[in-house]
């Protein structure tokens, strides 16, 4: 299995496609298998690396040391494994975070971004109510991975997609139950979301950048997509009406006709 060699941790990647090589990185806890959605159709066009969080996965959970300027360092040394100098880059919930610091502190690694689901953090971050909150920590904790998938239902997809989809969604749970965070992986995974706060900085990043969220958002709530827009120059801002925090899976189809279409902009 291939991994990079990054500071104090071994970064666990996955490479698929070829083409203009497109970087994913995952959300909280979350390894490669959350975009299983979206990656074979952006694979197709793009050479897909994406990569298990330190903290997650089969990435290594060193017990201390997490902070997003070290997951932006990890990406870069993603990149450098992968042998790709720079990429697009496409990142959700906490993936989004990073992805916002890989711009910043590695501008010439990054050629176009697409963010999902996500927020500039800090004062400026819009608060989800607080029983969202609790009940997405509480999920974390629970050693049944069913368990806290059903805890999450409401907050990550709408009622009618769980209804018709529940038994796949369990059914991926359990297959990833081996993958699952450790509680250091989780814990400094949670230092690092709250250091995380680039508001004043976002007028900075390069990038091109496509903004994507879901309008119900439970744990994001739109207003931070609104507020990455109109903070980063060249952003534009695509809301998918009725979805909620892992858009990304429920709409899947369009989201990833929707990133081809704004990647493929430069090679036109």
């Amino acid at each position: 299995m291939p991994y990079a060699d990054a500071a104090g941790a071994r970064i666990y990647y996955e490479v698929e496609g070829a083409g203009a090589p497109l970087l994913l990185i995952p959300g909280f806890g979350c390894n490669t298998s959350i975009y299983r959605a979206n990656t074979p159709a952006l694979a197709r066009r793009f050479r897909a690396i994406c990569l298990d969080p330190r903290g997650a996965g089969r990435s290594d959970s060193p017990a201390d040391g997490y902070s997003m300027a070290v997951y932006a360092d990890d990406c870069a040394a993603v990149l450098d494994a992968a042998g790709e100098r720079s990429a697009h880059v496409f990142g959700t919930s906490f993936g989004g975070m990073i992805a916002q610091h890989l711009a910043l502190l590695h501008p010439q690694r990054v050629r176009r971004i697409v963010l999902g689901c996500t927020t500039a953090g800090g004062d400026a971050h819009v608060h989800p109510p607080p029983e969202n909150v609790e009940a997405f920590v509480t999920a974390a904790t629970l050693p049944d991975p069913v368990a806290a998938l059903r805890m999450r239902f409401p907050l990550n997809y709408s009622d009618a997609y769980v209804a018709e989809n529940a038994d796949e969604l369990i059914a991926w749970a359990i297959a990833d139950e081996g993958l699952r965070s450790t509680p250091e992986g989780s814990a400094g995974q949670f230092t690092a979301v709250h250091g995380h706060d680039t508001y004043d900085r976002l007028p900075r990043i390069a990038a091109t950048a496509l903004v994507v969220h879901g309008e119900d958002d439970a744990l994001v709530p739109v207003r931070n997509a609104e507020i990455l827009a109109g903070r980063i120059p060249n952003a534009r801002l695509r809301v998918f009406h009725g979805a909620r925090h892992v858009f990304f899976v429920e709409r899947a189809d369009e989201l990833n006709d929707e990133i081809i279409a704004f990647l493929s902009e430069d090679a036109g």
